[in-house]
């Protein structure tokens, strides 16, 4: 992550993402975040790899469930210490996370997605220095604003899910991976995630669910070594094999569960920086 002026007075933030790619899940965010030497070796782990870290408009948005103040000061810490080594993404929007086109833009839209330009502000007040100050503070507080936003993309992602389980191609590719001529390693990943409901005709796919979803997709296809709650790291992983086994080409993010912390840090830690 870069930053210079943009000719108007005030500043542009450019952003690079480079491997390793790192993701984070809520809780891992706020594990890391009140652990200081767990902190110390992921920041440290991530500069000296010369990867990323990748933070989503997900991870943001779980804080708007939350009051406390000085656990979203923490974050942002943490975030400002992994600077300039920070990507921000709007994953259920831009191209290439969640959707692979991304959502309609509108007409009048900027170049330059919202979190970014929420970061050239952040930098135009303190005086052209780049920083995260009170980037997840404002999200808490404007909880009120974001949160029907949250809880309606939620929703629209479950009854989306649950819409599918009347598709009797998906439905019967769900039994068993049988990959289509043309199947892209998104659509093959969506496909085995969503399998649940398909072989348990009692399983709703809830909100909770959307969410995961949110986090996991967009994870598994971007980055390198990604922390998802064990349920959903155990998707992936399974999901991955059964992927391979498949024949569908392309590299699904390794996954660890909140037991495997330790194997997550010991991957970054082996990552060897790009020689120059």
């Amino acid at each position: 992550m870069s930053i210079k002026p943009n000719g108007s007075g005030g500043y542009q933030i450019r952003q690079q993402i480079a491997e390793p790619v790192v993701y984070l899940d809520h809780w891992a965010v706020r594990l890391f975040s009140e652990d200081e030497p767990l902190q110390d070796r992921f920041i440290s782990a991530l500069h000296r790899s010369g990867g990323t870290w990748l933070f989503s408009t997900a991870n943001l948005f779980e804080f708007t469930a939350m009051t406390d103040l000085n656990q979203a000061q923490a974050t942002e810490r943490m975030l400002s210490r992994a600077l300039p080594a920070l990507h921000v993404a709007d994953t259920t929007l831009e191209r290439g996370y969640l959707l692979v086109e991304g959502a309609p833009a509108h007409p009048d839209a900027p170049e330059e997605h919202w979190l970014l330009r929420d970061l050239g502000e952040r930098a135009k007040i303190a005086g052209g220095i780049l920083n995260t100050r009170r980037f997840v503070q404002d999200a808490i507080t404007n909880r009120d604003q974001l949160s029907p936003l949250f809880a309606n993309l939620k929703e629209e992602v479950s009854k989306a899910v649950m819409a599918l389980t009347k598709d009797n191609e998906r439905h019967s590719n769900a039994r068993k991976f049988a990959p289509r001529a043309g199947m892209t390693l998104r659509d093959a990943l969506s496909q085995e995630l969503l399998r649940e409901p398909h072989v348990n005709k009692t399983y709703v796919f809830d909100k909770n669910d959307a969410m995961d979803l949110i986090h996991a997709i967009p994870a598994a296809l971007v980055c390198n070594l990604i922390l998802l709650d064990a349920g959903w790291s155990h998707k992936v992983n399974s999901a991955a094999k059964r992927i391979r086994k498949g024949g569908v080409t392309g590299d699904i993010a390794r996954c660890f569960s909140p037991a495997k912390v330790s194997d997550f840090l010991l991957a970054l830690e082996s990552t060897k920086p790009p020689t120059s």
